[in-house]
C-alpha cells in the first residue's frame, strides 16, 4: 500500500526534505512539495546580488525540476495547516497525506516597525537586495546604516556580512572616505548563537573596517522623512541610506493552526523535530523551537569511510533511543542531535528562536550546505 508526505515549502529545507525523502522511499510511495513560487531561490546569495557579483538568474532555478527526480510538485499558497488531519488547503483546496513537514520558514514583518519598510530597503528579499545594488551605485557619500531590527533572525552572520560586503564596494567605488557606516544591532553582539569568542572575533572584523558598532540598540520607529531611526532605549540616529533585516515571525497559516507558543514559534522535540501538540507530526526547523542538530548537514560531497561509519553508528542509536522513548515508529531520524548551546545564549536559555543558540549560520560562503533534518516512513 503506497502512502504519501506533503511538503509545505520548496525553500532550502523543503527541496532538501523532499529529495532526502525520495531517497529513502519506496517507489510507489508520493512526495509532494508545495510552493507558491515558480523559482527555488538560494537566500545566502542574495548579499552577492546586493553588490553586484551575481545576478538573480545565477541562483534561482524551477522548482518544476523536481518532477524529474519522481517529487509531484503542485504551484499554490498554502491558506491553511490541518494537523490533526495530517492536512493542509493550498489555495482553499484541501490536500491530505499520511505525514507532513512544514517547511515555510520564517514570515518577515517590517510592518511591526513603524516607518521600517517606508525609510529602508531589505537585503533578506530579492527585490530588496536588487534595489540596494541600484542606491549604492548611486550612493556618493553620507551615512550608511545597517540594522537588525529584532534579536532574532535567520542567518546570524548575514548582516555583519553585508556590512562588510557594503563597505567594500563603497571602497572599490571611491567613496569610503566621504561614507560614514553604522551598525545598529537589536542583538548585544554578533552572532550570539556562534558563543562570546565568535562574536568579538567578528566583533573586531567589522570595527577593523571602521564601521562603527551599536549593540542593543532595538529599533522602536523610523521616520522616512527626516530619515531618522529611534530606538526603545531614547537614542536617536540620522542615515542617508538604511538597510536592514526585517522583523521575522511564523506564517500566518502556522500561527493560525495553533502550532505555535507564547514565544510565536513552533515548540518542538529536538530530536525528531515533532511537534510537541501533535506527536505524530513533523516540523522543519526554520521556524521551530528547537536546539540545533549536530549531525544534520547534507552536502553534494560523499563522506569518508570513517565518517559514514560513525554517521551509521550514531544515527542507529539516536533512532533506537527514539523507538525506546515511544517515538511513532514512522518517524525516523536520520541526524543525531548534539547538547543544545544554551549555555553560550546571552539570556543564559534557550531561546528557540531563529538567529540565537538554536540555528547555524550559512553565510553565502556556505553556498553549498542546506542543514535539514530528514525523516524516514516505516
Amino acid at each position: 500500500m503506497s502512502r504519501s508526505v506533503l511538503i509545505l515549502g520548496a525553500g532550502l529545507g523543503g527541496v532538501v526534505a523532499a529529495e532526502a525523502l525520495r531517497k529513502l522511499l519506496p517507489a510507489e510511495d508520493r512526495v509532494t512539495v508545495v510552493d507558491r513560487a515558480e523559482s527555488h531561490l538560494f537566500p545566502p546569495s542574495l548579499l552577492w546580488l546586493m553588490v553586484g557579483t551575481r545576478a538573480a538568474g545565477d541562483f534561482s532555478r524551477p522548482i518544476a525540476r523536481l518532477a524529474g527526480r519522481g517529487i509531484e510538485v503542485l504551484r499554490g499558497e498554502v491558506t491553511r495547516i490541518d494537523p490533526q488531519a495530517v492536512a493542509a488547503e493550498i489555495d482553499a483546496k484541501k490536500i491530505s497525506a499520511d505525514a507532513m513537514v512544514i517547511a515555510l520558514g520564517a514570515a518577515y514583518a517590517p510592518e511591526a516597525i513603524p516607518g521600517l519598510a517606508e525609510a529602508g530597503l531589505s537585503f533578506y528579499t530579492l527585490e530588496g537586495a536588487a534595489a540596494i545594488h541600484a542606491e549604492l551605485e548611486k550612493f556618493s557619500g553620507g551615512r550608511l546604516v545597517v540594522l537588525t531590527a529584532a534579536p532574532q533572525y535567520k542567518c546570524p552572520a548575514g548582516p555583519y556580512e553585508a556590512a562588510l560586503l557594503a563597505e567594500d564596494f563603497l571602497a572599490r567605488k571611491g567613496v569610503r572616505g566621504s561614507t560614514e557606516i553604522d551598525f545598529y544591532a537589536a542583538e548585544p553582539a554578533p552572532m550570539v548563537v556562534a558563543g562570546p569568542e565568535m562574536g568579538r572575533a567578528v566583533r573586531g572584523l567589522i570595527e577593523g573596517r571602521g564601521i562603527r558598532y551599536h549593540p542593543e540598540h532595538q529599533v522602536a520607529s523610523v521616520e522616512a522623512a527626516s530619515r531618522t531611526l529611534r530606538f526603545a532605549n531614547g537614542a536617536t540616529a540620522q542615515f542617508d541610506l538604511l538597510l536592514y533585516v526585517p522583523p521575522h515571525r511564523a506564517p500566518a497559516p502556522v500561527r493560525e493552526a495553533g502550532l505555535t507558543n507564547e514565544l510565536g514559534w513552533v515548540p518542538v522535540d529536538r530530536h525528531t523535530l515533532q511537534t510537541s501538540r501533535w506527536a505524530a507530526r513533523c516540523r522543519r526547523r526554520a521556524c521551530s523551537r528547537t536546539a540545533k542538530p549536530r549531525w544534520s548537514r547534507t552536502t553534494s560531497r560523499t563522506p569518508g569511510p570513517a565518517k559514514a561509519r560513525r554517521g551509521a553508528s550514531t544515527a542507529a542509536a539516536c533512532a533506537s533511543s527514539r523507538r525506546a522513548a515511544g517515538a511513532p515508529a514512522w518517524v525516523r531520524a536520520i541526524s543525531t542531535p548534539s547538547r543544545c548551546r544554551a549555555s553560550r545564549c546571552a539570556a543564559r536559555a534557550c531561546c528557540g528562536t531563529p538567529g540565537r543558540c538554536c540555528t547555524r549560520s550559512t553565510g553565502s560562503g556556505a553556498g553549498s550546505r542546506a542543514y535539514v533534518r530528514a525523516i524516514r516512513l516505516e
